[in-house]
């Protein structure tokens, strides 16, 4: 899908390009004016035409270095010839030589411009009759320096921004691929900024609006054009036959909007991840100075042991708390976010670290590390802070404070390590059904049913869908235990269990059937009563879902090491 912008250009291009039946309406359109309104627009928005084709609408742009472009020779300009279908090289052979030779660069009748080069590549693919058959490619040292991806269903050059959501940075459309008979390449302007200050070059935009009703029109007559210097930014050459016909062609020239030192600090700014930083203030525990207070993520607001000494601010290391629910917006979306034990990435955009939770329940992490978050993302941390009801949690105190490994794990690390084994050992027995279903389980931690739920489904998919039933039976057949056809992995599984292991609980495998049954019942989303009976007695007896997982992932520890051991 297009971006909005360029889906808008596409539009406009198109309601211009409607020639007027009024003739008063027609002589009026035979200037121009809209045509040439809609590029001066568009030279301040932030999605650049750099290739457009109308009906009556043709822009086509070019990358020239300022030290050839400056200063402005109109005549030499406005004397262009070119298209983003010339080829950029040829082989070339004769002028009293025996050898084939390589040239490139631009021609395009204007000197001025030949030293320039192209952003875009028009490509037929002669002999194919597919609908791709006429197709766009992007410089590659743009691509490369923009660090953009071709993305299909975006109809874009693409990368991920600071929140991780994928975004059009060069956006294409075809004529082959709408019924606007229109073909327009747009850049983002930010980016190409940055592209024209690292460069010292200017964008020099060519256009040309022919303009008159179609069987109407049979030739022009032999007056010379006009020509109109309308400033050093937008001039051009034009011949109007009122009731007949016009052309309209010249150039423009697009310079940078930002001073150059502006747009070089912001690059270094974007490297560093200071670029337009701003800062929130978190209620904390200030442990230096001993008390609840609001401390600020801007790092001239806190401190660290090294510099301590000449101040007596917080450290950075301060600990700020939060409601649990503050996490459940990275749990429903789990393509973008990845929530580890410790941490959480967003996708190409940030990272989180230093995440724990507290005998209370409370999510915590430390100022410094807020402070990496995209103002947007603290603002949204920032509305689930709240006062601390205990410390942080032994494993943190252990692991950020003593610099120590802590000798425990969170039941479903545990859990997860013994499959990750599985799957780096490549066992015949078990396949991990998608890579991606090792990051997409985590422990529940708020009253969220929906939380809860998910996480065993997700649990489900993860372990019982890995169990392959053809080597399983096989390892049956071997000790020739009998076992039914119908029967799936867990009731083979108890099977071979308690074929070796005489004193083998008479329930069965209790975890796996556990989250069998859950996975079942659950999947609903309790939309029934049986639904809502498990979520009674699950609170009931372990009074929280987070300790009902727990639970539950203990029991899977054990008897997925007791599977291992059979099947191994």
């Amino acid at each position: 899908m297009h971006n909005y912008e360029h889906k808008k250009l596409i539009e406009s291009i198109k309601n211009i390009d409607v020639v007027p039946n009024n003739k008063d309406e027609f002589d009026q359109w035979l200037l121009a004016k809209s045509h040439l309104d809609l590029l001066k627009n568009n030279s301040g928005s932030r999605e650049i035409i750099v290739y457009g084709v109308g009906k009556y609408f043709f822009v086509h742009a070019v990358v020239v270095p300022n030290e050839k472009l400056f200063p402005i020779d109109k005549p030499a300009l406005i004397g262009w010839n070119f298209d983003p279908y010339r080829s950029i090289a040829g082989y070339i052979t004769g002028s009293g030589r025996d050898d084939v030779w390589v040239e490139r660069g631009l021609h395009t009748s204007s000197k001025v411009i030949d030293n320039g080069w192209q952003l875009i590549f028009g490509r037929t693919f002669e002999g194919w009759s597919g609908s791709d058959r006429n197709y766009f490619e992007l410089h590659q040292e743009y691509a490369h320096l923009a660090n953009i991806h071709w993305r299909p269903e975006k109809k874009a050059y693409c990368r991920y921004n600071e929140f991780g959501d994928l975004t059009s940075i060069v956006t294409v459309s075809s004529c082959n691929e709408n019924n606007d008979s229109i073909n327009l390449v747009t850049f983002e302007w930010n980016t190409l900024e940055e592209y024209l200050a690292a460069t010292n070059s200017s964008l020099v935009r060519m256009f040309d609006f022919t303009l008159f009703k179609e069987g109407s029109f049979s030739g022009w007559s032999r007056e010379l054009p006009l020509d109109i210097f309308d400033s050093d930014e937008i001039f051009y050459r034009q011949h109007i036959e009122p009731g007949r016909a016009s052309f309209t062609r010249g150039i423009q020239i697009i310079s940078l909007k930002r001073p150059v030192d502006k747009v070089f600090t912001d690059i270094i700014d974007g490297w560093s991840g200071r670029k337009n930083r701003k800062y929130v203030e978190f209620l904390a525990y200030d442990w230096r100075n001993n008390f609840i207070t609001k401390i600020s993520t801007d790092p001239d607001r806190s401190t660290n042991y090294f510099e301590a000494k000449n101040n007596n601010l917080p450290y950075e290391l301060s600990p700020a708390f939060f409601k649990p629910e503050v996490l459940l917006k990275y749990k429903a979306d789990k393509d973008k976010y990845q929530i580890g034990d410790r941490d959480i990435t967003c996708r190409a955009a940030w990272f989180l670290k230093g995440i724990d939770i507290n005998e209370a329940g409370q999510v915590h992490t430390y100022i410094c590390y807020l402070r990496s978050l995209p103002y947007e993302e603290q603002l949204h941390w920032l509305s689930h802070n709240v006062e601390p009801k205990s410390s942080i949690s032994k494993r943190a105190y252990i692991n950020d404070f003593e610099g120590e490994f802590v000798l425990f794990q969170e039941p479903l690390q545990e859990l997860l390590e013994i499959v990750k084994s599985w799957h780096s050992s490549e066992v015949d027995w078990w396949s991990l059904k998608a890579e991606n279903l090792l990051t997409r389980v985590n422990t529940p931690i708020t009253d969220s049913r929906d939380e809860w739920s998910d996480a065993f489904m997700d649990l489900a998919k993860l372990i019982i869908e890995g169990f392959k039933l053809d080597v399983i039976r096989n390892k049956l057949d071997q000790f020739e235990i009998q076992y039914d056809k119908e029967e799936k992995s867990i009731k083979l599984l108890e099977r071979l269990v308690r074929y070796s292991k005489a004193d083998f609980n008479s329930e069965g495998l209790v975890g796996l059937r556990t989250l069998q049954f859950l996975r079942t019942k659950l999947k609903g989303h309790f939309s029934g009563s049986d639904s809502e009976q498990i979520m009674y007695d699950a609170l009931l007896e372990h009074e929280t879902f987070r300790n009902h997982f727990r639970y539950v992932c203990n029991l899977l520890r054990i008897e997925l090491l007791i599977i291992e051991k059979e099947l191994s």
